[in-house]
C-alpha cells in the first residue's frame, strides 16, 4: 500500500509539474498572438496530456515496470509513444488546423524542440547535481582522512 501511495503521490506531482509548464508556454503564444482568453477546451486538454505525459513518465522511468533499461532506450519508451498520444489529442481537440501541411510540420517541430529542451535540461541538472555531490563527497572523505 506504501508503494501504491508513492506512485499517485509521484503522478500528482508529475502532473501539476507538466500542467503549470504547459500553461506557461500557452499563455506566453496567447501574449504573443494577442488573445485575451483561453478556451475552456484547451485547458482541459492540457490537463489530460499532463496526466497521461505523468503515467508515462512513471512508466518509462521509474523501475515499476521497466526494470534495466538504459535511459537512451527509456527516453525512446516514452518520447515515440508520447508523441503519438499528443498528436492524437492535438487532432481531437483541435489544436491546430489539420488539413495544413505547415501546421504539421510545425507542431512537429516544437515537439522536437521542446522535447530536446527538456531533456538536455534534465541532462545539464543531472550533470550539474552529480558533480555537485561528487565534491561533497571528496570535501567528506578529504575531513574523515585529515582525524
Amino acid at each position: 500500500m506504501k508503494k501504491f501511495f508513492e506512485v499517485v503521490m509521484n503522478l500528482k506531482e508529475r502532473a501539476g509539474l507538466i500542467y503549470t509548464g504547459s500553461m506557461f508556454f500557452y499563455m506566453f503564444f496567447l501574449w504573443v498572438f494577442r488573445q485575451d482568453s483561453a478556451p475552456l477546451s484547451v485547458l482541459f486538454s492540457l490537463l489530460l496530456v499532463s496526466v497521461i505525459a505523468s503515467a508515462m513518465q512513471v512508466v518509462a522511468f521509474s523501475n515499476l515496470i521497466i526494470k534495466k533499461l538504459a535511459y537512451g532506450w527509456r527516453m525512446l519508451v516514452f518520447f515515440i509513444p508520447f508523441g503519438a498520444v499528443l498528436t492524437a489529442i492535438a487532432v481531437a481537440c483541435g489544436w491546430f488546423p489539420t488539413d495544413q501541411l505547415g501546421a504539421w510540420a510545425l507542431f512537429g517541430l516544437f515537439f522536437v524542440l521542446i522535447s530536446a529542451v527538456i531533456t538536455g535540461g534534465i541532462e545539464l541538472y543531472y550533470r550539474l547535481s552529480g558533480r555537485k555531490w561528487n565534491d561533497r563527497l571528496d570535501w567528506y572523505r578529504k575531513s574523515r582522512e585529515e582525524k
